[in-house]
């Protein structure tokens, strides 16, 4: 369904999504407002289906994601917006990052991704 969209991080409202339908898709312009601290995935919902429209990216002096998405996977109705820490969707083992220690897990970067947790720089393999 079209319209805008406020975007909830937990029950607090940190921007908007607006929902364009172009023929068998629906365009998803987000914007929203976030410290930056944490790499945040958008998920959809709309009746029984929900989706992730991927990770929000720094954009226009706040983060932001342009998408779009099939019709037949999120059906018509009405939809919600959430966004939640991408490491909340893949569990992994957190490795903090120290500048004046050797790091041994270099060949397990590309399956990584880097984070913060509790002010501590680090990956999760």
């Amino acid at each position: 369904m079209e319209g805008t969209y406020g975007v909830y991080f937990g029950k607090q409202m940190m921007g908007k999504v607006q929902v364009i339908r172009q023929g068998l898709y629906y365009r998803f312009l987000c914007r929203c407002q976030l410290t930056g601290d944490v790499v945040c995935r958008l998920l959809v919902s709309c009746n029984d289906a929900r989706e992730s429209l991927g990770i929000v990216v720094p954009m226009s002096g706040g983060f932001g994601l342009e998408t779009r998405l099939p019709v037949k996977r999120l059906g018509e109705g009405e939809m919600s917006f959430t966004l939640v820490p991408k490491c909340d969707l893949q569990n992994g083992r957190f490795i903090p990052i120290y500048p004046d220690e050797p790091f041994e897990y270099i060949e397990k970067l590309k399956d990584a991704y880097l984070t913060k947790r509790e002010g501590q720089l680090g990956i999760v393999i």
